[in-house]
């Protein structure tokens, strides 16, 4: 059974509910991936609020990235 990749993206406002995620792409890893690096390397200038590298569903790599600190 093939895995499902997929890269979201949301804006500040979105208030990280599913149903306001913009998909970018479904499809293999490789793709993800990169589509995934790409994004994250412009997604302040863009102004997203985070942007996802989902497998199956389940998130993989998120930008930001958790730090764990808390303020």
């Amino acid at each position: 059974m093939e895995d499902n990749w997929e890269v979201v993206i949301a804006d500040p406002d979105s208030q990280g509910e599913p149903r306001d995620e913009e998909v970018l792409m479904r499809g293999a890893e490789d793709e993800a991936r990169r589509v995934y690096i790409d994004r994250t390397a412009e997604a302040a200038d863009r102004g997203h609020a985070y942007v996802k590298l989902r497998r199956d569903g389940t998130d993989v790599e998120t930008w930001p990235q958790l730090t764990g600190w808390t303020v």
